[in-house]
């Protein structure tokens, strides 16, 4: 189960522990400040919450509960364009910050993936990327060693790598060699990783860390026909026998979407069911049955799953 949940909101960076309860909405446990002006691009707590990260389009910066700045790396030369976007997690130990740096659209140099010494911000390790993107999603494996990078182009389509940091060679790093799925989960017991097609008109559970097939589910296999609507980039593993794909479309010019379980033992969709979610990027599974979802006001709530 994810440790610790982060939301921007109010200029401020706020950190949520999933607690025990359901279906209240969870208070922060700790607060971060970011300084005025700044547009936070991405950000992560650590584990143990004495610090957090936040990316801008020039820096990274890292501060503490009481506001103090702890390090800051910069990403040179500086830029005012908004595209593309960095994005950063920590490790499940919080020793590390994986940090993605979209320099080739920024004429820095080529795409990077970088470690960064959580407690520093020193440089300990970075790989060069041949993409040129407009942003990233890094998804930890549970192992702890292992990360999933997404790397989006645009209309060019979407790369996944594997890296490892290791300790003699840096980053390991391997692509999947795909450019039309967008990474969505990684299973819980991580065996299983879950990707939709960059179209939108399937869902692919992958065998990790081959990445070879194991399930693939059309859009027809929800009941709908693609155009009319599409499998939406969100979802996740509810638990690991149990995944949740969303559906969306539009109706009268009404955005729709539901969400709808599938049994991976049996590769069977077991019906709709009620996310709980009005914000269809705001959900997010826990790998425990459980999932966030925001409320009407954009807090996150803990909702717990029957059967799951």
């Amino acid at each position: 189960m994810k440790p610790v949940i982060t939301r921007y909101r109010h200029k401020e960076l706020r950190a949520y522990q999933v607690p025990s309860s359901v279906d209240k909405p969870l208070g922060p446990v700790a607060t971060y400040r970011v300084e005025p002006n700044e547009e936070v691009q991405s950000h992560a707590a650590a584990p143990n919450l004495d610090r957090a990260v936040y990316t801008t389009r020039n820096k990274v910066t890292c501060v503490d509960q009481d506001g103090g700045l702890q390090w800051c790396y910069e990403l040179e030369p500086h830029t005012s364009e908004r595209l593309p976007r960095t994005e950063c997690i920590f490790s499940p130990d919080g020793t590390w910050v994986w940090l993605y740096r979209p320099d080739a659209m920024m004429d820095r140099g080529p795409d990077l993936l970088v470690v960064l010494l959580a407690r520093t911000g020193e440089l300990v390790a970075q790989e060069e990327l041949n993409t040129v993107g407009q942003g990233a999603q890094l998804v930890q494996h549970p192992d702890g060693r292992h990360i999933l990078l997404e790397v989006g182009e645009g209309q060019d389509g979407v790369i996944i790598f594997l890296a490892e940091l290791t300790d003699s060679s840096g980053i390991k790093m391997h692509s999947y060699g795909w450019d039309d799925r967008t990474l969505i989960d990684i299973a819980p017991n991580g065996q299983l990783f879950m990707t939709v097609d960059h179209g939108q008109e399937d869902v692919i559970f992958h065998e990790f860390p081959s990445g070879e097939e194991v399930l693939q589910l059309p859009i027809t296999a929800f009941g709908y026909e693609y155009g009319d609507s599409f499998v939406h980039w969100t979802g996740g593993f509810l638990s690991t026998d149990i995944a949740v794909v969303a559906i969306a479309g539009e109706l009268d010019d009404k955005e729709w979407h539901h969400y709808y379980k599938v049994d991976l033992r049996t590769g069977e969709p077991l019906g709709r069911f009620g996310a709980q979610s009005t914000e269809i990027n705001g959900f997010e599974t826990l790998g425990d049955g459980t999932w966030i979802a925001s409320d009407s006001n954009g807090n996150p709530v803990r909702h717990l799953s029957s059967n799951h």
